[in-house]
């Protein structure tokens, strides 16, 4: 989702109205994931175009029968979810293997049974097989750890990244100042890599690949060429 153009939040195929997260903490903070154990069988909304990256926020409107079911176990159990992007090549709403798991960190219910909540990013799973698939997908999932290889290449990306956001600014595109805030005193490149993926990129394939690469050297190389390819505007 690109924060240039606030998202609206989604389900498959049927975005409603924004939820006013201003008054629900919308704040750019790490999550303490070490403190919450994920599960190894998560259940899965199957999204098109959507991922969700750690410690990111997501809106969400769930009003498929599927997906209230979905939500009621999760908010009875712990509040833990996936969002898995569906593949466009298959024909059929089958998802890309690695997904964002996250936390529902408030939810309002509505008289006529949908829900609104907002979803805070947990880290990356990758599921090896799946234990249920109907009436929504239950995915047998391990997690999927950040490998810190190249220190030096990574702090290289990070100042690319922040020179990428002052340019934006400086060109007049409209962020957030606490996007803008975050991304100027951030110093995690992991962190921050994980922000710009979830707000900047306008290719939701080429999230689901900066989503889907473990090695974070690699990972922040990618994110730069495609914000770079993308924006049109900054040199290589």
């Amino acid at each position: 989702m690109n924060l240039a153009k606030p998202p609206a939040p989604l389900e498959a195929k049927k975005p409603r109205k924004k939820i006013p997260v201003g008054e629900i903490g919308r704040k750019l903070t790490k999550v303490n994931s070490g403190s919450i154990q994920l599960p190894s069988s998560i259940p899965v909304m199957a999204l098109s175009g959507v991922t969700l990256f750690p410690n990111a926020l997501l809106p969400l409107y769930i009003f498929e029968p599927r997906y209230r079911e979905m939500l009621a176990t999760v908010l009875a159990g712990d509040r833990i979810f996936a969002v898995g992007m569906v593949r466009p090549d298959t024909g059929e709403e089958s998802i890309f293997p690695v997904a964002g798991a996250g936390l529902v960190r408030a939810c309002v219910g509505q008289p006529d049974g949908t829900s609104q909540l907002i979803l805070q990013g947990l880290g990356r799973v990758e599921f090896t097989g799946f234990d249920q698939e109907e009436p929504y997908l239950i995915g047998r999932a391990k997690p999927l750890p950040t490998v810190t290889d190249d220190e030096d290449a990574c702090h290289k990306s990070r100042r690319e990244l922040q020179d990428i956001c002052t340019g934006l600014v400086s060109r007049g595109v409209e962020l957030p100042d606490t996007f803008v805030k975050a991304a100027g005193e951030m110093h995690d490149p992991a962190m921050l890599g994980d922000l710009f993926a979830q707000h900047l990129v306008r290719d939701p394939l080429a999230a689901q690949q900066i989503l889907s690469e473990p090695q974070l050297s690699v990972r922040l190389g990618k994110l730069v060429d495609t914000l770079r390819q993308e924006w049109q505007q900054f040199p290589s």
